[in-house]
């Protein structure tokens, strides 16, 4: 535990309050998570003159703004409203605090004091930014979810190439450190997805790396971020990938199947699986060179006789490339 808490207390985000030598470096604000803990990176400094008084016995205490009794005694730690820890000698002008199980009662304005035996009896109560306010929430937030295409941020709709690397990635505040969150990635395909996880000092993180193909079209991707509170609670962020290909998987059939009898009707239907949507076009075998017949999906032939007999060919096309698929036409006199 004490890695991660090295982690936060190397965090940037912290103000600082000075006057007449005492300073106090915290963050002007943090926020937890209800029946979980709340960190606060603390160092502070006091003047030169009472550099003697100070002693790992010194009590350093945390009161709440307007109230006159400590909410939390490192000299007894779990009896106060605040029960938890604070980390590293005093001598080492450490006031780095650990609360646990905290409840939105506590939401609020804290600033901290030290005392000794001696003459350095001291409130860092000024200026006002000197003071720490706890935000409680009642359940956590969403995970953030964003999107990388080579290694660019897609800030609007989710459209990417087929062949393209793609990154998903999904973090979550850690608001407690002896207690982080968990991060777990799903889809709307069969296949399992598993994304790599790390974490900075505020942040758990996991990125999910892939190559798209036309699989993903259409394809949600889901990332849950899962806290530990009194029992666990479960946030979701979801994204949606559209993929543009080329032509696949074209085919083309005749309705009705089978012999074609002379005089009748045959409808010609071709399909492909693209996006965006192609464009058919259809050929003869009979046109040197191939000459298109008609475009569209389908090819309607209407009072057949024996010279509509051959191969027709079917292409589907749309900007990314072109398929092509053909069937044989055979038309037989009735007698």
């Amino acid at each position: 535990m004490m890695d991660i808490l090295v982690m936060f207390l190397l965090t940037g985000s912290l103000i600082q309050g000075v006057l007449c030598g005492f300073n106090i470096s915290l963050p002007q604000r943090v926020e937890a998570l209800k029946g979980s803990c709340v960190f606060i990176t603390c160092t502070f400094d006091i003047e030169q003159q009472n550099k003697d008084d100070l002693t790992d016995s010194a009590k350093r205490k945390w009161f709440k703004a307007g109230g006159s009794t400590a909410v939390f005694d490192s000299s007894s730690s779990n009896t106060g409203p605040l029960k938890g820890e604070i980390f590293g000698p005093a001598t080492q002008k450490n006031c780095t605090t650990c609360f646990d199980d905290v409840r939105q009662s506590h939401n609020g304005s804290y600033y901290f004091r030290i005392e000794t035996n001696g003459k350095l009896q001291y409130s860092y109560t000024e200026p006002t930014y000197s003071q720490v306010q706890i935000v409680v929430l009642a359940s956590p937030p969403k995970p953030t979810l964003s999107v990388f295409l080579d290694q660019k941020k897609v800030m609007k709709k989710v459209e990417v190439i087929e062949g393209s690397s793609v990154s998903l990635r999904c973090s979550t505040t850690i608001f407690c450190p002896s207690r982080p969150p968990s991060l777990t990635w799903s889809s709307s395909l069969i296949e399992s997805v598993t994304g790599q996880q790390y974490q900075n000092q505020t942040d758990i993180i996991s990125d999910l790396n892939f190559t798209v193909s036309h699989r993903h079209h259409r394809v949600t991707f889901t990332c849950t971020a899962t806290h530990q509170q009194q029992k666990q609670i479960t946030k979701q962020e979801s994204r949606l990938l559209h993929v543009q290909y080329a032509p696949k998987n074209t085919s083309v059939r005749i309705n009705p199947a089978g012999l074609v009898l002379e005089g009748r009707s045959v409808t010609l239907s071709c399909s492909s699986d693209a996006n965006p949507a192609v464009k058919y076009t259809w050929y003869r075998d009979t046109e040197r060179p191939l000459n298109p017949v008609q475009t569209g999906p389908n090819l309607t032939i209407n009072n057949t006789d024996p010279t509509h007999s051959g191969r027709y060919y079917c292409t589907a096309k749309n900007k990314h490339g072109t398929q092509n698929s053909s069937v044989l036409l055979d038309v037989q006199c009735e007698y």
